[in-house]
């Protein structure tokens, strides 16, 4: 491993700095997603069912109890349960706000990570070039080919890491936001759904 990182050359560092960042902030943010999951249909029918009986207090501590964006949300609105619609509804869209924040935190360093680790690729790859001419120019031909090599290595070994890098990184990145926009939805179903059963217990 050392060896094949020392035949990348200089653009291996940040190469490197780059797949620990992406591995890093990867686990973060799957850890964090997989401990806010809840089934929301159910906590809503229970949310409902307490509403329904006039028990406030007890769909409060359902909300609360529960992890995640919609809990987070849901506990928002009934909290405000008292209120006219418009201030629910503001109520819920501010702490949605804070919750998609809270998802997408550290989103935009992966990201950048897909989109750098491909062009450091391509910088090692023009400096192995740059070596290669160089050995070429100094030996007047190829009487030394592993002097070449090196050249040649550090260009297909940088392209190829930045590859390896980007890929990975992309497919996580998709994965999350693909399940960020799922709770952002799940969100804004959830919030109507409590705001409509607010207004039908007849307090406004």
């Amino acid at each position: 491993m050392i060896e094949f990182i020392v035949l990348g050359g200089p653009v291996m560092i940040p190469l490197l700095f780059c797949s620990v960042i992406a591995v890093a902030v990867s686990l973060e943010r799957i850890w964090f997603l997989i401990r806010s999951r809840v089934d929301t249909e159910d906590l809503m029918e229970d949310i409902k069912l307490s509403l329904g009986q006039g028990k406030v207090l007890e769909a409060m501590q359902l909300a609360k109890k529960s992890k995640g964006p919609v809990a987070s949300v849901l506990s928002a609105g009934i909290a405000y349960y008292d209120q006219d619609k418009s201030e629910i509804k503001e109520r819920m869209e501010e702490i949605g706000k804070d919750e998609i924040y809270k998802m997408e935190k550290r989103m935009s360093i992966l990201d950048t990570i897909v989109t750098i680790s491909p062009l450091l690729g391509l910088l090692g790859t023009v400096t192995g070039i740059i070596k290669s001419f160089n050995v070429l120019a100094a030996l007047d031909g190829i009487d030394q080919p592993a002097a070449l090599s090196t050249g040649i290595a550090e260009a297909l070994i940088t392209t190829a890491t930045g590859l390896l890098i980007a890929i990975p990184a992309m497919a996580i990145y998709s994965y999350l936001s693909s399940v960020i926009d799922r709770n952002i939805a799940e969100m804004t179903k959830r919030s109507n759904e409590l705001i409509s059963v607010l207004g039908s217990r007849g307090d406004y």
